[in-house]
């Protein structure tokens, strides 16, 4: 299983990123062989992290641990049923170590949900229909 995290740093001591946006890294770490397999420096063009988001995407992670997540990236992690969770502020391998204990991220930065948790139209507006 394949794993992204957003992150202020390049290595395993580095903190999570408090934003999906603020995120300088996506670290990919390989939970089969307990390693990082990947480090990716944002470009700086990539103002939101969207090219991130479609990194994450396109290496087959089945999560990514994160801060709170902007609407775009949101939609695109969601689309492709990549699972979120809240790791902002801990350390790149306590977030690892302590994955599946994480709080699931549900909805985007002024978003309220999505159709799993709810029926509104202003979850569709936020993150398309995901389950």
């Amino acid at each position: 299983m394949k794993i992204a995290v957003m992150a202020d740093g390049c290595d395993g001591n580095s903190k999570v990123a408090e934003k999906f946006a603020d995120a300088r890294w996506l670290l990919i770490a390989d939970m089969d062989g307990q390693c990082i397999s990947e480090v990716i420096e944002k470009s700086k063009e990539d103002i939101e992290n969207t090219e991130l988001a479609k990194i994450i995407v396109d290496r087959d992670c089945e999560l990514v641990i994160c801060g709170e997540i902007e609407k775009i990236p949101f939609e695109i992690l969601a689309d492709r049923q990549v699972t979120r969770a809240l790791g902002k502020g801990l350390t790149v391998t306590d977030a690892l170590n302590y994955e599946s204990m994480l709080e699931p991220i549900t909805d985007c930065i002024g978003g309220t949900g999505c159709p799993g948790e709810a029926n509104s139209k202003d979850i569709e507006s936020c993150c398309g229909e995901h389950v």
